[in-house]
């Protein structure tokens, strides 16, 4: 089995986008054309070498559904004469419940697949009476779950979806989240389930209105940095991690969502028959790196940007770096694992945590003294075989970005080095590492092969 680089070009994306085209009747391309990337406009260049797998590792998620698809209740199903939604209650729902969630479930249609005019799930074959996506509703607390039918047979996978949920006060962020993964199944159903779940968030906080969930995930992410931002199975930190789609999208240039579908769309997969793992190659990360041109230095630049990004949300930031998330506030603050001042350098700081891949640390230097003929100079170091992307800023007194010095990032490097001078009027020193994960360059961070193994790091400061 071969790595598959495959991206859509902007063409393709938005034909895919806007007409509703289903990848599994696309077929397998006849010819390869390479065009520019979808990020930044980084041109893309030929597919490169093909990669052997080593077959003990995953290639994907389990291929049967996670969830089975509820049985049949005897009362028929409510659905909305707008949109291709039902709702399935069991006993003990409500008719009121129920009402209230068909509503929300064709609001979330609307709007993603009417207003984005993201693709529209695929129809289940009349599975639940009908061929609409259904939502079964129960009397008992359970959080949102989707699963999928029997995936097409031709072409790139696609499967059609099915959502269950349980007694829940939040109706219309969990229909929209279960609208959004119905779509994923669709265009790529070997994205992983923590990956699936964090692509649909970033979907609601497009549409939708923020809520107290929504803030608890960004704050649960934030104080977990070193955890990293990308997963197999899905986890308490999947909905967070929807910060990575928000900054991805931020770069885009098209209507909301359409960004992230389109490098979702470019992860499609074929999945060989009688398979126990969906073919996840390529994968989210794949496409990425291919957009980059297969170039590890700005797949680190473009990591590390966003590990700075991090830092600056909420009440940390200025409204310049993703003002949506301006209302999570004091929940946006990133953790750090040190704070020290200038005066008691030198210091050699050990990571707190270990770092898992797409994970970082961060650390502050607090500006109590300067002086104009000293330099401050940063030495660090860390486990390999993984590499690390580091970043210095400079911060004002009022949490500005004065100044940003960029490590040069190095393939196999298990050091870094950086001198500032010119302390003089900054509040302290942002240092800010991520850990890029991989073994070698011939096999990169993969968010199917778990578990992830981190690393720690430490960190030399010192006046010169």
């Amino acid at each position: 089995m071969t790595v598959k680089n495959r991206i859509l070009t902007a063409a393709a994306v938005t034909l895919v986008l806007s007409s509703g085209a289903s990848p599994a009747r696309a077929g397998k391309p006849t010819r390869k054309v390479f065009e520019p990337g979808l990020l930044w406009g980084v041109p893309a260049s030929p597919e490169p070498a093909p990669v052997e797998r080593d077959p003990w590792l995953p290639t994907g998620p389990a291929l049967p559904s996670p969830i089975a698809r509820p049985p049949a209740e005897a009362e028929p199903p409510a659905c909305s004469d707008r949109v291709p939604v039902c709702v399935h209650r069991a006993a003990g729902v409500s008719d009121a419940a129920a009402l209230t969630a068909l509503a929300a479930l064709e609001t979330a249609y609307v709007r993603l697949v009417v207003a984005l005019r993201l693709p529209a799930p695929l129809p289940d074959r009349g599975l639940g009476g009908t061929d609409a996506l259904d939502l079964y509703l129960s009397a008992r607390s359970a959080p949102l779950a989707t699963g999928h039918d029997a995936p097409a047979l031709i072409g790139f996978d696609a499967a059609p979806a099915f959502c269950a949920l349980g007694d829940d006060t939040l109706i219309e962020r969990d229909a929209t989240l279960c609208v959004a993964e119905a779509i994923t199944w669709r265009l790529a159903p070997a994205t992983t389930p923590f990956l699936r779940r964090a692509y649909a968030a970033h979907l609601w906080r497009a549409v939708g209105a923020p809520t107290s969930r929504d803030a608890d995930a960004l704050d649960l992410l934030q104080a977990s940095p070193e955890r990293g931002i990308a997963g197999g199975a899905s986890n308490d930190l999947a909905e967070g991690a929807a910060l990575f789609a928000d900054y991805l999208e931020a770069h885009g240039d098209g209507a909301p969502g359409r960004l992230t579908t389109a490098l979702v769309a470019a992860a499609a997969t074929q999945t060989p028959p009688r398979a126990f793992e969906w073919d996840d190659d390529p994968d989210l990360f794949d496409v990425l790196r291919h957009n980059f041109d297969g170039d590890t230095r700005r797949m680190a630049d473009m990591l590390g940007d966003f590990a700075v990004t991090r830092a600056f949300i909420g009440d940390r930031g200025d409204g310049s770096l993703l003002p949506e998330l301006d209302f999570a506030g004091p929940f946006a603050r990133v953790r750090f694992d040190w704070r020290v001042p200038l005066s008691s350098l030198p210091r050699n700081l050990a990571s707190v945590r270990p770092i898992s891949p797409t994970g970082s640390i961060y650390l502050w230097v607090d500006i109590d003294r300067a002086s104009a003929d000293r330099t401050f100079a940063f030495h660090a170091e860390w486990e390999p075989p993984v590499t690390f992307k580091w970043i210095l800023l400079k911060v004002g007194k009022g949490g500005e970005e004065l100044a940003r010095y960029d490590v040069t990032f190095e393939d196999h490097a298990t050091v870094a080095e950086r001198r500032i001078s010119e302390l003089e009027g900054a509040a302290g020193i942002l240092i800010v590492g991520t850990n890029l994960g991989g073994v070698d360059l011939l096999h990169p961070f993969d968010p199917d092969v778990a578990p992830y193994e981190p690393h720690a790091c430490s960190v030399y400061l010192v006046m010169l």
